[in-house]
């Protein structure tokens, strides 16, 4: 499983920003490169069956303080 989302991620990441750099947006470049790193790393992390800390306590968290 690790291997092809690899494979997948390094396919897309060659072929996904190619446009972005020809039209000469290097803003959305620098984005798009952020949240694909993140994806990359978090869809690497699952296939390797890591826990994943939830943000959920936190944010249950945050709203109990509100009320």
């Amino acid at each position: 499983m690790v291997i092809y989302i690899v494979v997948i991620y390094i396919f897309v990441a060659i072929l996904d920003p190619y446009g972005l750099l020809k039209r000469k947006m290097k803003r959305d470049f620098y984005v798009c490169s952020v949240l694909y790193l993140i994806s990359f790393t978090l869809a690497f992390a699952l296939s390797m069956h890591w826990e994943i800390p939830s943000p959920s306590p936190l944010i249950v968290e945050w709203i109990k303080k509100l009320y």
